[in-house]
């Protein structure tokens, strides 16, 4: 028996035979498929009823290098036809006045709209300019272009008119969320408008009130070549799945920071349920320069103004298709940058998506990311849960990648996978599976199995749920189980760090720093990049 299974028995949790365990472990991957094509099929009929593509347009900038290329980039990989591809000359400046982005983008699109019979018009009738909720009423009823995208190259700023506004009367706003409500006929200038589409269950077509909205999303960033690979990243992960870890990083602040952090908290929950795992960061600074993150596809943390820590080092790369958001008020008031603010930095260590704020947003009328993870795991365009989960419009957001990107459209658990990411779908199953069962049953399945077959990345996994629940003896036990299992010496020394970790919220400071110690002193280690982290995190700990 594993000594997590010893572990587990002497937590009085209910727990698995060995015998059992074993035969759960040898049937799971039959068990895994069916459940793959169960899971497929009414996934398949719930979302299937929009094809989003053939309902969009693109809009480049002629006048700026590369953007009408991006474009045709683009509309090729996705199907969309050249007569939604529109170029409108505009500044290339990222920051326009108010007069320019009517007379530039606002009213050119209008026109074009109305002219191409994109959207059937109608004025409401008089005294009836606001909805039952105050909201303007709807100038497009019915509509065949409700996804707008905007290529590099168009402006993403609204500069401030007014002199110190009062707070609701700000006149700045982002050029994205100023064009979702395109088809109203008052669109708001000061302040922002409440999103009816906020937190609807029901896909974009199909919600209330959702007439005169588009989502509206923008393939931008700091080149062309980052761009491009946004693109195909979203397209692969469609194709062959998107597997690997969440990542939560908690600014443990309180007071007004409270709703933020039960954000991230209630994303780290809704990830343990879909079976993906979670490291979730419980220190009030950035990650540490250096701390080891591999095959990250899901990062969501506060608070800092510039990209730092372990999402700025040189080695640190995303997986492809990963979505990505720092949250802070001016995370996307530099977007074509490699190294300033969060949205471009994030984009060059490899993300496809990424989502900030042009201008100060105030935290409740941000993306909610609770909302967003929820409904981009139940199968969503990346587009459209955005924009679920953003209460306002006509305010300061924007979402940077293909908002046409559907991670999870094909349910959650779409691929077995190959190499590594088979053990990312091992888990997944096991956990979807086993969803319901006691949590010792899990586990212990889990462990056998990794045991069984000598993965010892699958302990790892299973470490970082024990973690995720508090349960820190658990983990400790088992990393310590799976570096026994390797002898990579990046995957060890990643181990013996998440262990030192564990160590020191486990209030065992003593251990972990000897545990660092040897990490430092060990040969094998050297020039791993990941040293650095255990030097700081020793350091932190006073040496």
């Amino acid at each position: 028996m594993s000594r997590f299974a010893k572990a587990e028995m002497s937590n009085d949790e209910p727990h698995v035979a060995p015998m059992r365990a074993a035969l759960q472990a040898s049937s799971f991957i039959r068990h895994f498929c069916i459940l793959l094509l169960l899971t497929l099929s009414a996934h398949a009929q719930l979302i299937a009823d929009w094809d989003a593509a053939a309902e969009t347009a693109v809009v480049f900038n002629p006048d700026f290098p590369g953007s009408a290329e991006l474009a045709a980039y683009y509309a090729a990989k996705r199907h969309i036809p050249k007569e939604r591809v529109i170029g409108l000359r505009c500044s290339q400046e990222d920051s326009i006045s108010r007069g320019e982005f009517e007379a530039q983008l606002r009213g050119p699109l209008l026109h074009l709209f109305e002219s191409r019979h994109w959207w059937h018009a109608e004025l409401p009738a008089p005294g009836k300019s606001l909805t039952g909720d105050g909201i303007p009423s709807p100038m497009a009823l019915s509509s065949k272009v409700r996804v707008l995208v905007l290529m590099r190259g168009v402006p993403f700023q609204i500069r401030r008119a007014a002199q110190k506004p009062k707070q609701s009367e700000e006149d700045e706003a982002s050029v994205d969320s100023e064009l979702t409500v395109l088809g109203l006929t008052k669109p708001p200038v000061k302040g922002g408008l409440r999103n009816p589409y906020f937190d609807q269950q029901s896909r974009f077509p199909y919600a209330q009130n959702s007439s005169g909205l588009l989502i509206v999303g923008r393939l931008d960033g700091p080149d062309d070549p980052t761009v491009k690979r946004m693109i195909d990243d979203a397209l692969d992960a469609e194709q062959n799945g998107l597997l690997g870890r969440a990542v939560i990083d908690l600014a443990q602040k309180p007071g007004a920071y409270q709703e933020g952090e039960d954000w991230l908290k209630n994303s780290a929950d809704a990830y343990r349920r879909a079976g993906i795992p979670v490291f979730i960061d419980r220190s009030e600074a950035v990650l540490r320069e250096g701390w080891p993150l591999p095959d990250t596809i899901l990062y969501f943390g506060w608070y800092t103004d510039h990209i730092s820590g372990a999402l700025a080092s040189p080695t640190f790369h995303f997986k492809r298709g990963a979505i990505a958001c720092h949250l802070h008020s001016f995370s996307a008031s530099i977007i074509r940058a490699h190294d300033k603010a969060w949205a471009g930095p994030l984009l060059s260590h490899g993300a496809a998506v990424t989502f900030g704020n042009v201008f100060e947003p105030y935290l409740a009328l941000t993306l909610h990311f609770d909302i967003f993870n929820r409904r981009l795991l139940e199968g969503f365009t990346v587009g459209e849960a955005a924009w679920n989960a953003t209460p306002a419009l006509s305010w300061m957001n924007v979402v940077l990648g293909d908002p046409l990107y559907r991670p999870f459209g094909k349910g959650i658990g779409a691929k077995l996978g190959e190499g590594a990411d088979r053990d990312y779908a091992l888990y997944q199953g096991m956990m979807l599976r086993l969803a319901g069962e006691p949590d010792g049953h899990i586990k212990t399945a889990l462990t056998e199995f990794a045991e069984k077959r000598q993965r010892p990345r699958l302990l790892e996994l299973t470490a970082l749920l024990s973690a995720l629940q508090s349960k820190l003896p658990q983990a400790l036990d088992l990393l310590e189980h799976a570096e026994s299992t390797t002898k990579d010496a990046a995957e060890l020394l990643r181990l013996r760090l998440y262990r030192a970790e564990m160590l020191r919220r486990s209030e065992k400071a003593d251990a972990a720093r000897i545990l660092l110690r040897d990490v430092l002193k060990d040969d094998r280690f050297k020039e791993q990049p990941s040293r650095i982290a255990a030097e700081s995190l020793l350091k932190d700990m006073g040496g």
